[in-house]
């Protein structure tokens, strides 16, 4: 697919079909996140795959999502530790950015590969961290369903256009 179909293809989806990807595709996917640019190469995030039915379960209550996100097969986590990356400057943390940059890829990867995700960022992370067991000095920042779209959705059509977001030369 070309790279600018996938991002007009890239959706979130709360809706998924109970079949498993297959794992060369999980495989690729996290390898296209393993391959994003982080600060001073420290690469310091790290996925956690769960795939088992009942940690999935824990998890969507941990997310308090009552959708069709429960009917997902399986979620990746996403954490990293604050130090795993550059140090604050102006006021932003980069450990944040880090994560955004290989959690896109890891998402546009998946459309690639013809399955759903969805990004989320409201969940309880100290019960995401109990039930997978990650360590004090790591932080949660992002999870996402992942799995067969129950059905295709079309190009996104309610962005703004250009002419709205871009200023040329000054804001």
């Amino acid at each position: 697919m070309d790279f600018y179909e996938v991002v007009k293809k890239r959706r979130s989806y709360r809706a998924y079909k109970p079949d498993m990807p297959e794992k060369e595709k999980i495989e690729r996917i996290l390898d296209a996140a393993r391959l994003a640019p982080t600060w001073a190469n420290m690469q310091g995030i790290r996925y956690i795959i769960s795939q088992d039915p009942e940690k999935v379960k824990e998890i969507w209550r941990a997310v308090g999502q009552k959708t069709k996100f429960t009917e997902a097969p399986m979620f990746i986590t996403g954490v990293v530790a604050e130090s795993g990356s550059g140090t604050n400057v102006n006021g932003l943390k980069y450990f944040t950015v880090d994560f955004g940059i290989c959690f896109e890829h890891l998402i546009l990867a998946a459309t690639e590969e013809g399955l759903a995700t969805c990004w989320i960022g409201y969940f309880n992370e100290e019960k995401v961290k109990e039930i997978l067991e990650i360590p004090k000095k790591y932080r949660v920042i992002g999870l996402t369903p992942l799995g067969y779209p129950i059905k295709e959705k079309g190009e996104i059509n309610d962005r703004r256009p250009l002419e709205k977001i871009v200023h040329w030369e000054k804001f």
